[in-house]
């Protein structure tokens, strides 16, 4: 039985990665790594001092870095493994400290449960060697079948829990502290919402896709996930790389463009909360969240860029201020003397002083924005002036004039 095991090293049970991963070392000598589907590092073996900078990173850190990922999709080595049962190899990239490596994926029918890469310090693996790791690969298989299984348990038990914090189901912050006690989880400092909507219902492989993105991404602490139809919902901090107030603005337009980029797939939308300290406020923080993709829905240009709740300053109260038009219908009176001259006159001077508000009545951009000379739009808002008898240096004025132009949108947008 010994002199079997010798020929075929990995055909026998191992009991766990880390016994596999030392008996990869022995085999092959060279120093082995074993990372999750997300490139989270499970599993290591020693090396000497002279090995390169991107696996200690990856060792110290306890991930691959997110340069060395970008770099290695860039470079078409991940799309590759993810498509190829076999070994892959991986020639030496200078500007990541990556030496040559090896690398296979296991797999189990197409889902990807992880890679394993092995670094050549001495020499190529040869043929031989190349079969040996295939069937390592085969083995590390079972093990994180079983560990794939644990963390299914798992997630299942977080999914309640997520909608009740969504939905306000928690009175006292002492009860989520409890749940949090209870699922030997962390409660976060602070947090936000973020929530992402696509035009296709998210599948099982989207899903896979969306967790690979966020937890490489390392852009922000991502504590729940649950997907709903097409929607995404994430509760997260900001990682403790990145500036609380860029990083979920930063990580909803990276993560926009990478799963077009990456999983080719468009036409999502994000959006996030404000940020609170108290999981009490996660309700909150979710329906602001909603509330923005709301309001980009009807102003798409205005709010163009913006994606958290704070960001849509008073935007946050046009439906409070609609509420109220309604109930007391009035609009301001250079309103409709400019309407009525537009309609008599074939102009549009009501819509110029809707893009010279909007443009902070800067008149070198509003003229771009009508694409017209800015000599023409200064003459146009002179005849603005005069005959909606407003004056346009007055900020109460514009304020009150900008709000009425939009809430006039709405409500023909409603057909009300």
């Amino acid at each position: 039985m010994r002199d079997a095991y010798e020929r075929d090293p990995f055909k026998r049970p191992f009991s766990s990665l880390e016994d596999l991963v030392d008996k990869i070392k022995d085999v092959l000598n060279c120093p082995v790594t074993i990372e999750d589907s997300n490139h989270r590092l499970l599993a290591y073996s020693s090396h000497d001092d002279g090995t390169d900078s991107a696996r200690v990173a990856t060792i110290i850190k306890r991930r691959v870095p997110e340069k060395v990922i970008n770099r290695l999709w860039k470079a078409g080595i991940i799309p590759e493994l993810m498509q190829n049962e076999g070994p892959v190899r991986i020639h030496q990239m200078e500007d990541i400290g990556l030496r040559d490596r090896v690398a296979i994926s296991m797999r189990k029918n197409n889902e990807i449960l992880g890679y394993i890469w092995v670094v050549e310090e001495d020499a190529a693996l040869s043929e031989h060697e190349l079969i040996l790791l295939k069937e390592a690969a085969t083995s590390a298989t079972a093990l994180m079948l079983k560990l794939h299984a644990k963390k299914k348990k798992q997630g299942e038990d977080y999914q309640d829990f997520v909608w009740q914090l969504l939905t306000g189901h928690f009175q006292t912050v002492e009860e989520i502290r409890k749940k949090f006690y209870q699922l030997n989880l962390s409660m976060p400092a602070q947090f936000t919402v973020l929530v992402f909507q696509f035009d296709q219902e998210i599948t099982a492989k989207i899903e896979e896709n969306i967790t690979y993105l966020i937890t490489t991404s390392q852009k922000i602490t991502n504590h729940f996930l649950v997907v709903m139809r097409n929607e995404l919902i994430l509760i997260a901090s900001p990682h403790p790389s990145q500036e609380d107030e860029k990083a979920f603005k930063e990580f909803i337009s990276f993560f926009i463009s990478e799963m077009d980029n990456r999983f080719s797939i468009t036409g999502i939308k994000g959006s996030a909360g404000s940020i609170y300290d108290n999981l009490e406020n996660a309700e909150r923080s979710y329906q602001e969240a909603l509330k923005v993709l709301q309001i980009k829905e009807q102003f798409p240009e205005e709010l163009k860029g913006i994606y958290q709740y704070p960001q849509l300053g008073l935007y946050r109260y046009i439906d409070a201020i609609v509420k109220e038009k309604r109930a007391n219908p009035s609009e301001h009176p250079a309103i409709s003397k400019l309407d009525r001259y537009d309609k008599i006159n074939k102009t549009s001077l009501l819509d110029t002083l809707e893009v010279f508000i909007s443009q902070d009545s800067n008149m070198n951009e509003a003229a771009k924005k009508l694409f017209v000379h800015a000599n023409t739009l200064n003459y146009r808002m002179k005849r603005i002036a005069d005959i909606g008898e407003v004056d346009l240096k007055n900020i109460n004025e514009k304020m009150s004039l900008y709000l009425d132009l939009k809430i006039r949108r709405i409500e023909n947008n409603s057909g009300l």
